[in-house]
């Protein structure tokens, strides 16, 4: 009998539990820029778990762009510069607290290398291969963001987000604004 009201109240609660869930996918235009480097422009997608009402999570992808600066030795004492820009599919996994006010998420991101693209303005010689070492940087993120409805299922978020790569001395600032659907 207690077993039986145990079960019929622990199914009780789940229900209640499940009813505050929602689910949320975001499109948006990300402004970042390295510590190092200059803003750029790029897209962000993100599907955001609503678990309570002030606890869930995020996942998502965007592109990230990294200027780097080589100088390679092509002569006797003779060197060029050469600017290239290192592409990266960035992966943030990140628990996210809901709040009227703000709201605030945390959590990892990993930015694997996709590819490079040589962008030296000057110069006769060009590169032809272009290789990261590691391919793979995992980071830290803070976000900062607030959501305001534009209808019941629409939804506009502009945030801010604070990004360090673990054990590299650098990091990444971005401002962006995320259109979210409720599913």
């Amino acid at each position: 009998m207690k077993r039986n009201l145990l079960a019929g109240l622990l199914l009780f609660l789940s229900i209640g539990l499940i009813a505050q869930k929602k689910e949320f996918i975001a499109v948006g235009l990300n402004s970042e820029m390295k510590s190092d480097g200059v803003m750029r422009q790029g897209v962000v997608f993100s599907f955001e778990k609503q678990l309570s009402k002030h606890s869930g999570f995020e996942v998502g992808f965007s592109q990230r762009s990294a200027d780097q600066y080589i100088d390679v030795l092509i002569g006797t004492n003779t060197y060029q510069t050469f600017h290239v820009l290192e592409n990266y599919l960035t992966m943030p996994f990140l628990y996210k607290f809901h709040s009227d006010i703000v709201n605030v998420s945390t959590g990892l991101s990993v930015d694997y290398f996709v590819g490079w693209k040589d962008i030296t303005k000057f110069g006769e010689t060009e590169v032809t291969s272009y290789n990261t070492n590691p391919i793979f940087y995992m980071g830290w993120v803070l976000k900062l963001s607030k959501t305001f409805p534009l209808s019941n299922k629409l939804f506009l978020e502009p945030e801010i987000k604070f990004n360090p790569i673990l054990k590299y001395n650098f990091s990444y600032y971005a401002v962006s604004l995320s259109l979210k659907y409720a599913l």
